[in-house]
């Protein structure tokens, strides 16, 4: 029988730019300008300047670090933009048994094709294969279930997206799998409480270190091609694996991602999109909050509004903190970056609202909407109104699409203030057309100053 890894390498061996449909092929390049875009907007984010100083560039670079006017080494451009991509949690989403930010496989698509300057249609390639391998894996198995995060599976997939970046030979491809994917296992509690900068590179760590997997694999290195078979059939913990969902069945689950509005954890969309409707009504009732209760699913409570997220000491936390999100977006009339990295979310007035505001867990939700991240709200004024609101899915969940012009917006404003906005539709029109791109240091180029 074919190992769990030899089934991985066939799912992303058999991507071919020419065999893609236009709705693929598309798919692919809204999640690269959605990536890059989240990319550009955390640029002088605190831990990409600290991980650039803890990995000092070198004279002879071949990869493009976002923002950055001299070429890098490939794996510190898989590291820097992967951070970049992670940081402001404005990336794209898809959940199954377990949750994932796919974008994150962009980065390493972009350095290592660019690394042996490949072309446009070898980054939809990878970017495609990567996507695949990751989506698929959130219906084969949940690292959760081991008390493991979901960017342990960067281990697995990172390297799959490099082989198809390299052109690798699938033989070694399994054995890059192997080396990474056994050894870069992450603990849940990367993200549980309060969270620090390691929720940022949990991922793009992985990443990098599937750069050197690969590397040793090209030259023969061989690693434990059945370690997901072992994990699955004869460790203690016999974690259920589903080898058919990993089968292609001729879709790419690219087409499937959800897009996020706002800077904030997947859950937080909707309850965000409801909080700026409601925070108009309140101006113009003219009176103030006397409380504000929301219902979610119970595990929204789990992952959003514990103990930590009702007082959180940092962004990180913030940014995953149900309460806090709702009372910037209730008292601003908006969610954004600068709100966050301005932290108004320790403001005294904000801090005040959150002491309104309870959360209550709806066992029903799960149920009713299954595809959807469902609230409800129920918002009490000084002056005796109360204002209901509630909402299923958000915009921009692949049950309620954006379009492409909304998606370009978002990735105007990300990008506009750090490139201006001339540069940014410049890569908005690079991007669309990537596929006619020779050599992706086109592209590239335009993501230095």
């Amino acid at each position: 029988m074919a190992t769990i890894v030899s089934q991985l390498v066939a799912l992303t061996s058999r991507v071919a730019y020419e065999d893609l449909s236009q709705a693929t092929i598309a798919a692919a390049k809204r999640a690269i300008l959605d990536a890059l875009g989240c990319g550009i907007a955390a640029l002088g984010c605190e831990p990409s300047k600290i991980a650039a100083r803890a990995m000092p560039n070198g004279p002879c670079g071949d990869a493009t670090v976002i923002g950055d006017k001299d070429l890098s080494f490939t794996h510190r451009a898989v590291l820097l933009n992967g951070i970049l991509v992670r940081y402001l949690d404005m990336m794209d989403v898809y959940w199954a048994k377990d949750v994932c930010h796919p974008a994150e496989n962009v980065p390493a698509a972009l350095a290592c094709v660019e690394s042996v300057e490949g072309s446009g249609r070898r980054l939809i390639e990878a970017v495609v294969a990567g996507y695949e391998a990751q989506l698929r894996l959130t219906h084969a198995m949940s690292l959760q279930q081991m008390a493991m995060h979901h960017v342990a599976a960067g281990g697995i997939v990172a390297p799959l997206v490099v082989g198809k970046a390299w052109g690798m030979d699938p033989e070694a491809i399994e054995h890059a799998v192997a080396l990474a994917g056994c050894r870069q296992f992450t603990l849940h509690g990367l993200s549980k409480g309060g969270l620090s900068m390691a929720k940022a590179i949990g991922y793009a760590w992985s990443a990098m270190s599937s750069v050197m997997a690969s590397r040793l694999a090209s030259e023969g290195f061989t690693g434990p091609t059945d370690f997901l078979d072992w994990l699955s059939d004869k460790s203690v913990l016999k974690l259920p694996i589903d080898r058919k969902a990993l089968e292609h069945d001729g879709t790419y689950l690219i087409e499937r991602v959800s897009f996020k509005q706002f800077p904030v954890q997947f859950e937080l969309q909707t309850t965000g999109e409801i909080a700026i409707r409601l925070s108009k009504k309140i101006r113009d009732s003219g009176s103030t909050i006397e409380s504000v209760e929301i219902d979610v699913a119970p595990v929204t409570i789990e992952r959003t509004a514990d103990a930590a997220k009702f007082k959180p000491a940092n962004r990180e936390t913030a940014d995953h903190s149900l309460p806090a999100s709702v009372a910037m977006a209730l008292l601003d009339g908006k969610l954004t970056a600068a709100q966050f990295e301005h932290d108004r979310w320790a403001d005294a007035d904000v801090a005040a609202l959150i002491a309104k505001i309870t959360v209550i867990p709806n066992s029903e939700y799960p149920t009713k909407y299954p595809k959807g991240r469902p609230a409800g709200f129920r918002v009490k004024l000084a002056n005796g109104e109360t204002l209901a609101d509630f909402q299923a899915v958000p915009s921009g969940d692949a049950e309620k699409p954006m379009d492409d012009a909304t998606l370009e917006a978002k990735f105007v404003a990300n990008a506009s203030e750090a490139f201006g906005e001339a540069r940014a539709r410049e890569i908005v029109e690079a991007v669309r057309e990537v596929e006619r791109i020779e050599r992706l240091g086109e592209l590239t180029r335009l993501l230095r100053p």
